[in-house]
């Protein structure tokens, strides 16, 4: 799944609600991951100098202005490009916002819900072109994302339990 590509015809030729089942599980992955590093761990920086409690701000911040898009389009407006330099600012406000792991989730699922339901009225108003926008918008900004994100936090699980594992080594020691 490294390899995700938000792209890809053949994720654009899904139904939306096959989209929203998956995106869904994928966000089930992502709460099971931020969960088991807990709250001290989700705040540590990794390689890439990125803490996984941010990389699922920036996730539920993408779906936010997502479905902000698709409220314009389900308003017979023309959807807006996705406003990335807001990104950032809106992460660090939605971390601000939802300072706990449970509230973290609770706001990213929330977000997730805005988004299908939103991507549902957009849909069924949309001409075809529209259609494949609101299906693109939720592969890229949905799929591509949450894949993202899921594949940060595991990684960042897999580091955390390596040193977990090193530290109780050392302490074992003579």
């Amino acid at each position: 799944m490294s390899d995700f590509d938000a792209s890809n015809e053949e994720l654009e030729q899904l139904s939306l609600p096959e989209i929203e089942e998956t995106i869904g599980e994928i966000q089930r992955r992502i709460a099971v991951a931020l969960r088991a590093l807990g709250e001290q761990a989700a705040d540590e920086p990794g390689p890439e100098g990125r803490a996984p409690r941010l990389e699922v701000a920036e996730l539920a911040a993408r779906l936010e202005l997502a479905a902000l898009a698709l409220a314009a389009l389900a308003g017979g407006d023309t959807p807006v490009a996705e406003p990335a330099p807001r990104l950032p600012a809106l992460a660090a406000a939605l971390m601000y916002a939802a300072p706990t792991i449970p509230a973290l989730l609770q706001r990213l699922e929330q977000d997730r819900r805005l988004l299908a339901s939103l991507a549902r009225t957009a849909g069924e108003r949309a001409v075809p072109d529209d259609g494949r926008a609101v299906r693109r918008l939720l592969v890229e900004s949905g799929l591509g994302a949450a894949a993202r994100c899921v594949m940060a936090l595991e990684a960042a699980l897999e580091r955390h339990a390596e040193d977990t594992e090193q530290e109780a080594g050392a302490s074992d020691g003579p």
